[in-house]
């Protein structure tokens, strides 16, 4: 469902979905939402490396439904300005989130080694990927992308600028979009997350 937030901890290697219509119905968009839950999720004055700084990814309720709805938006703590992250992403990241059943993640918590999330309808799994850390965004995304049909798939990944938290890298969508400007890659890179992976086949 839309209202389906899921939430990550690298770290503990744990992730839980709660149902938040309250969101949903409150707020407007993939935005809206993901500022409410930015405002629960990190405290006054964090910084954008913590480990308890969230990265929060949402879409919006048309996504999914109308062809045109198709980005999703990143909120976080910038490490460029030290103000409100906030970036939008084309592809296919917000159908895939859409139809594997969440309207949003929460990411909070640090690796101690590299990571990849794969989410794949209702199977969660934080997957080691020290194999791929040094590897370009389209090196890590042939890697990742699996030969499936009646689903949709979305890989979003950083490369050695992201790795190596350079304050202004990208995170990479489907090799042509990306979540660009202030910093959600070396945010990625804090956590030791080298991509999330998501593979959608439940339909709205």
């Amino acid at each position: 469902m839309l209202s389906n937030i899921l939430y990550l901890d690298l770290f503990e290697k744990t992730s839980k979905v709660v149902d938040r219509k309250d969101l949903f119905q409150k707020y407007l968009g993939g935005v809206g939402v993901a500022s409410k839950l930015l405002l629960e999720e990190a405290k006054p004055k964090i910084d954008p490396f913590s480990p308890d700084a969230p990265i929060i990814i949402t879409i919006g309720p048309l996504t999914g439904l109308f062809p045109c709805m198709s980005k999703s938006v990143a909120l976080f703590k910038s490490p460029l300005t030290g103000n409100l992250g906030e970036s939008h992403a084309g592809g296919q990241f917000a159908n895939a989130l859409r139809f594997s059943g969440y309207g949003g993640i929460i990411i909070k918590g640090a690796g101690k080694t590299p990571q990849v999330i794969k989410i794949q309808d209702d199977q969660v799994d934080i997957l080691p990927a020290s194999s791929l850390w040094g590897l370009g965004t389209s090196t890590t995304e042939r890697s990742l992308s699996e030969p499936i049909r009646d689903c949709i798939q979305s890989v979003a990944t950083i490369g050695p600028a992201g790795e190596n938290m350079v304050a202004f890298a990208n995170v990479i969508v489907d090799r042509h979009h990306h979540f660009g400007r202030l910093g959600l890659g070396s945010v990625f890179g804090s956590k030791k997350l080298k991509a999330i992976q998501i593979i959608g086949s439940t339909g709205v």
